[in-house]
């Protein structure tokens, strides 16, 4: 689909992508809106294997455990929905029947139990990539590491952001890492309790060749679940 749909591109097409990110810190090294960009080029690269339209990114969602840095800007659970629940109406207007949530914020677990509630009637709805996409493409891509002891800002997402954008997004000056495996009360205390800079992960073995692979993995991983998704 053409980055740049006018509304005759979009007559007949079925399918969309809706790109769900952030606007939160990440470390001192990595854009407020990291999570909208790689939800965004995910997105963008999906639709590239199907005819889908690719719904403008949602620049916020639900990151309050982060509200303890500057620059977060959080959505209540009940926001979220009903923005969905709108977004979901509008697109089936335009008879697009099936969406899939392109979730670029690990933050978001309560994008799971909205596709469920909503697909109690109908199926219409998938949210991915999942923790097991995001493993096996760590996997696969030749990363040093986990997504669970990489959890924020580390080296996946900076390896994406700077093969997307070079060292145009990345402060590689401002690079730390911050290695915290152990983090049972992260829901309830916040970011700000296991991490000062806001970096958890491991930034400095970050490389743009590691950026493409992990992108292209990632797209790979979630394309099998979406036409898994579409079969139904």
């Amino acid at each position: 689909m053409n980055h740049f749909p006018t509304w005759t591109d979009l007559e007949n097409v079925e399918l969309a992508f809706f790109p769900i990110g952030s606007t939160e810190q990440h470390g001192f090294h990595l854009p407020t809106n990291t999570d909208s960009i790689i939800a965004t080029a995910i997105a963008q690269q999906l639709a590239q294997k199907h005819r889908a339209f690719v719904v403008p990114t949602l620049p916020y969602s639900s990151s309050f455990e982060h509200m303890g840095f500057p620059g977060c800007l959080s959505l209540r659970m009940r926001t979220i929905l009903s923005i969905i629940e709108d977004i979901l109406y509008s697109l089936e207007q335009s008879g697009i029947t099936r969406c899939v949530i392109i979730n670029g914020h690990g933050g978001n677990r309560l994008l799971s139990n909205i596709a469920q509630e909503i697909n109690q009637k109908e199926i219409k709805l998938l949210v991915a990539p999942s923790r097991k996409h995001w493993e096996k493409a760590y996997e696969l891509a030749g990363l040093s590491t986990t997504p669970h002891k990489d959890m924020h800002a580390g080296e996946g997402e900076t390896s994406i952001l700077l093969h997307l954008f070079h060292e145009q997004a990345v402060r590689m000056d401002q690079i730390i890492d911050v290695q915290v495996s152990n983090r049972p009360l992260l829901e309830v205390l916040g970011m700000r309790a296991y991490t000062q800079t806001g970096t958890i992960g491991f930034p400095s073995r970050a490389s743009r060749k590691k950026g493409k692979a992990l992108l292209n993995e990632l797209v790979a991983q979630i394309d099998k679940t979406v036409v898994e998704f579409l079969g139904t």
